[in-house]
């Protein structure tokens, strides 16, 4: 069993890197630590850096080919839209594989971030 929690410890660590707001810093932060986790050493910035641009470009096509309001908020306003779905990105894991689930994540989002 500790091969699989090993995996699922490197997929989520992997999943955090992917979604910080700068993938690099989070990564040199992490191997600066002593007893960070060797596998974090082979991992290559620049790929890593693509790799996070294109999660995040993914996601965001995904909210708005889903979502009518979420398409509409971007055209009428680019900038807030833009914040709103960087905090989003950054407190919401990715897990929707489809338009639809990412914008009921993310209207769930916004509705308890109006709520609270």
């Amino acid at each position: 069993m500790a091969d699989v929690d090993d995996l699922v410890r490197q997929q989520a660590l992997l999943a955090d890197l992917l979604t910080a707001p700068d993938p690099v810093a989070a990564l040199r932060e992490r191997l600066a630590v002593s007893h960070a986790d060797p596998t974090l050493r082979a991992i290559d910035e620049d790929g890593l850096r693509i790799a996070a641009l294109l999660v995040v470009k993914l996601r965001f096509q995904r909210l708005t080919n889903g979502s009518r309001l979420a398409n509409e908020w971007f055209e009428r306003d680019a900038r807030g839209f833009t914040d709103a779905f960087r905090a989003y990105h950054r407190d919401v894991p990715p897990t929707a594989l489809d338009p639809w689930r990412e914008a009921a994540s993310f209207h769930q989002w916004c509705t308890a971030r109006e709520e609270s």
